[in-house]
């Protein structure tokens, strides 16, 4: 499998739709995933990966074999959704009301806890869009995207210090309003 995905990449690079569509059919869940949890908009998610490939078709031949595709892929989805949402911004499109995508719940027959990985699954999601942008970034692409660190920074162009503090920030910025809603939960109940 990981051979032919590499005679697709190689195809495509040379200018092969066919192989270039079994690149976006492998690649189009994820790059969407990334996008709505950048942008909280399925449509806008939409658009951008749709933008996204059209870039990545563009620049076939500048794709460098010595890197992953993935982490190429994602670079280019992030900086499209990334550009997007600043458009949107100036645009005043953004909706405050709009939520960040649902984590997976976690497996289970209990409805109970369904419900709770549901709504602390929203609530990460409302919290993250407290976040910095480059706090959000890093913490949706390490932790939520489940990129390697040192991906993440090639995807954003930072140091290793700088991925790790920005997490470190983002995570304590998450855990702290999580257990201050939950406090306050427990005392109201």
């Amino acid at each position: 499998m990981q051979k032919e995905h590499k005679n697709n990449i190689e195809k495509a690079r040379v200018g092969d739709k066919d192989a270039f569509g079994c690149l976006v059919r492998k690649h189009q869940q994820y790059a969407f995933n990334l996008a709505f949890r950048i942008l909280c908009n399925e449509d806008d998610a939409r658009d951008v990966v749709q933008d996204s490939f059209v870039k990545i078709w563009k620049n076939m031949k500048l794709y460098n074999p010595n890197i992953k595709f993935t982490t190429w892929l994602y670079k280019i989805v992030t900086n499209t959704a990334i550009d997007h949402k600043r458009l949107a911004s100036r645009m005043n499109l953004v909706k405050i009301d709009s939520l960040h995508e649902k984590l997976e719940q976690l497996v289970t027959d209990n409805p109970e806890i369904q419900l709770d990985n549901k709504e602390t699954a929203q609530l990460i999601g409302l919290i993250s869009n407290t976040l910095s942008e480059k706090q959000r970034l890093v913490f949706v692409l390490r932790d939520l995207q489940g990129l390697s660190s040192s991906e993440v920074a090639t995807v954003l162009e930072l140091s290793a210090t700088s991925i790790k503090s920005n997490l470190y920030h983002a995570r304590k910025i998450i855990k702290d309003k999580l257990q201050s809603i939950f406090s306050y939960e427990r005392r109201t109940s």
